[in-house]
């Protein structure tokens, strides 16, 4: 895990949208494999410079709810069904991290070891949660080709 105050998106042990599933390989199982499509895992990274004093889980449950809006506006409609999708995604993660470094402008130029250590620390616990999930992944890689195939 990693993060500080307040910056879980949610249950940090519930990864389950992690699973395989989607179309990946293709050939006979396609039909099947859509029937099990499981949601991907999702990780939310917020620059602390947007949370105002709030938490990741504050900010992103803000930004994942519906606006009201007009029937005839159509835009709003699918921003609205956008979002509902992304709540469905049982493996969201919210990571808050902070500037990198004082110079933005020059951020491409910077050694990593440059870079403010808790932002380092940061992008560690997002390495963390990747492999966690990808491990996860290939695990369950092999029992989806075998249920596939059948």
């Amino acid at each position: 895990g990693g993060g500080g105050e307040g910056e879980g998106g949610g249950d940090e042990g519930s990864d389950s949208g992690d699973g395989g599933g989607g179309e990946e390989g293709g050939g006979k199982g396609r039909g099947a494999a859509r029937r099990r499509w499981v949601p991907p895992a999702m990780l939310w990274l917020v620059q602390r410079d947007f949370l105002q004093g709030g938490s990741v889980e504050e900010y992103l449950r803000q930004a994942l709810q519906p606006v009201e809006h007009a029937p005839t506006d159509a835009q709003a409609g699918q921003l609205n069904a956008i979002r509902r999708t992304l709540r469905s995604f049982g493996g969201m993660r919210g990571l808050g991290l902070p500037q990198p470094h004082p110079s933005r402008t020059s951020l491409c130029d910077l050694p990593p070891d440059q870079l403010a250590a808790e932002y380092r620390a940061g992008m560690q616990a997002v390495r963390e949660w990747v492999g966690s999930v990808a491990q996860r992944r290939r695990r369950r890689a092999p029992a989806a080709e075998e249920a596939g195939a059948g």
